[in-house]
């Protein structure tokens, strides 16, 4: 499968580098050894971070009020393939809401430490 991986990145510099010095920096690149499976739990997330604490606080207010709902009243169906989150990759927040007069709050936090 390595081999795969360095065809593929050779190929991509190739492409994206249009030039004959992409070339000597893709067979440098491609010459390093990658990292073991101990190497990488060695630099695993907070490999050497002291514990911190952290407080998030999200205050949300909505107010669904007066609304008259009369007549047939249709709502539609929530449906999700079976692939519907291939490809899917980072952070994704996903709301589904069938009702009426509904009011969908959401709150996403990302914390991020970089120490160096």
């Amino acid at each position: 499968m390595g081999n795969i991986i360095r065809r593929t990145l050779s190929a991509g510099v190739l492409i994206l580098g249009l030039g004959v010095g992409f070339q000597a920096l893709a067979d440098e690149w491609l010459m390093v050894e990658p990292l073991s499976a101990d190497q990488l739990a060695d630099a695993s997330g907070r490999q050497g971070v002291p514990l911190q604490w952290q407080i998030n606080d999200s205050e949300q207010n909505a107010n669904v009020s007066d609304n008259v709902l009369s007549g047939n009243v249709v709502t539609g169906d929530n449906i999700l393939s079976g692939h519907a989150f291939d490809n899917m990759s980072g952070i994704a927040t996903v709301i589904q809401n069938t009702g009426n007069q509904v009011v969908i709050q959401d709150t996403t936090q990302i914390n991020i430490q970089i120490n160096h």
